[in-house]
């Protein structure tokens, strides 16, 4: 209950939040009063409703372990009302709310008399710092139901009550997403975030559209129903400002739009990444793709049979596990393709297989979506050395994936869902390419390479079309080894 209180604290606060900078709201957040104790001076904070130790801290510039020696109380959860106690940090005071600033090295000076200017269009990307902005407006649209907040009881809600709340459902991806901005602002990111509750209405979305600060957006980032992203992208291509889409696997999003961007990858380009795999790890193999009847893309077998001959592979389509079965080789290694999302069936399959693990040398390859399968056994993934292919991975003994998880707890009270890795990621991407791009974004995204925690990015233009906006080509190829899961492209 502990994070449904904050969130209702926090979006109390977010219908003004674009109003603010974070730093303006750290700075909100400090108390004026301070008293000597013992020859220290400490600030008196009287904590509010849906206030953290981690936001508090933040505030004052001092560490949460610093509070807790203050004030031990503290460990058994924070009340409204309660006061704390927070030593008055005399070296660090001045900077709370200094913003960090970015240091370049100075740009070299031509001699020549003349100097000719380039043109953007051909301008090394990053090397033109006229295209960056000192503060950046970014516009994050999120379905957060905020008309329904003041129904939630939180203090006498059941579970079941509580996974229908609409207002909770893309709540994590606005977590993840602060977390890279708070991120990003103590490398020198300036940001001014404009947040918008946006739903189904296009009559709300068509009114929204005529905010000017969202006309002056440098980045516009949705998480928008069918026709209020068409509605929004038509406003994006018209004003020339990047519209991220984190949800959408549709590629028609991108067509006749530069300025969209598709972060999550279509399925043409998972089976041209494991066909690339393949190609590298298993290209002496033999290639069985097995076609099950039941699943529903009957020509995905056929698309991976051809991305694997593009690339010379011994690729062969089997009509079920029985003439899979019969197929086998003992004198090669045995590449099984299997295309099911019924979990019935991928159970059956990998018991067959199993029993023949002595047998034949086999490695399974679960298409798609087998990472979502529930009962799958790990000692039948382990035996059969089995591979996932999923947008997305996380290796949580990854010292990234460590860091943003603990900030996570310390913030939010909880563990990070899915979709705040996804927030996060797209957070710190996109803000990270506009500070090194500013309005260049668009020409210098494809080169662009970042680590995140789970999903990775790889832009190329939709169907190679410069009219088409960006899509991500990047699926994540992963297999159990030993009893853990490890990333292998």
């Amino acid at each position: 209950m502990t994070r449904i209180l904050i969130f209702l604290a926090i979006f109390t606060a977010t219908l003004g939040l674009h109003a603010q900078t974070y730093q303006e709201q750290l700075k909100a957040i400090r108390s004026t009063v301070v008293e000597k104790k013992e020859g220290k001076s400490y600030y008196i904070h009287t904590v509010k409703k849906g206030q953290t130790l981690y936001m508090i801290s933040k505030a004052y510039g001092v560490e949460v372990n610093d509070i807790i020696a203050e004030n031990p109380g503290v460990k058994e959860g924070l009340k409204a009302d309660q006061t704390l106690h927070i030593l008055f940090p005399a070296q660090k005071e001045e900077t709370v709310n200094k913003p960090v600033t970015l240091t370049r090295k100075p740009e070299s000076v031509s001699q020549k008399p003349a100097v000719v200017t380039p043109d953007p269009a051909i301008v090394s990307c990053g090397s033109d710092t006229g295209c960056r902005s000192k503060n950046y407006k970014v516009v994050l649209m999120l379905p957060l139901y905020l008309e329904e907040v003041e129904a939630m009881k939180p203090e006498a809600a059941t579970e079941e009550a509580v996974t229908n709340w609409n207002s909770l459902k893309y709540l994590p991806f606005y977590e993840g997403f602060r977390i890279a901005v708070d991120s990003l602002q103590k490398q020198g990111l300036h940001l001014t975030l404009h947040v918008y509750d946006v739903g189904k209405d296009t009559a709300k979305t068509k009114l929204l559209l005529k905010k000017p600060e969202i006309r002056s957006a440098d980045l516009i980032i949705g998480l928008l129903f069918a026709k209020n992203f068409q509605m929004v992208a038509k406003f994006a291509h018209d004003n020339r400002i990047p519209l991220v889409n984190p949800l959408s696997e549709r590629s028609e999003i991108t067509r006749e739009n530069d300025m969209v961007f598709k972060t999550n990858p279509s399925r043409s380009f998972m089976l041209d990444d494991l066909a690339e795999y393949m190609q590298k790890k298993m290209y002496r193999a033999q290639i069985l793709i097995v076609r099950n009847g039941q699943y529903k893309d009957k020509d995905i077998p056929e698309k991976l049979k051809k991305a694997c001959q593009e690339k010379s592979l011994n690729a062969l389509i089997v009509e079920g596990q029985d003439v899979a079965i019969g197929k086998l080789s003992k004198s090669k290694e045995n590449v099984l393709v299997a295309f099911t999302d019924n979990n019935v069936y991928a159970l059956e399959l990998m018991r067959r297989f199993y029993e023949l693990r002595n047998e034949y040398n086999i490695n399974l390859i679960g298409l798609p979506d087998w990472d979502k399968i529930e009962g799958l056994e790990t000692d039948f993934l382990n035996g059969l050395n089995a591979h996932m292919v999923s947008p997305s991975f996380v290796d949580y003994s990854d010292p990234g994936v460590k860091k943003m998880v603990l900030r996570y707890h310390l913030q939010f009270k909880t563990d990070p869902e899915p979709l705040a890795f996804e927030g996060f990621d797209a957070g710190y991407y996109f803000l990270s390419a506009l500070m090194k791009f500013g309005k260049q974004l668009p020409q210098c995204i494809q080169d662009f390479r970042l680590k995140t925690t789970a999903t990775s990015f790889e832009f190329v233009r939709g169907n190679n079309n410069s009219n088409n906006g960006f899509e991500n080509r990047y699926w994540s190829v992963y297999k159990y080894e030993g009893f853990k899961l490890l990333k292998v492209n």
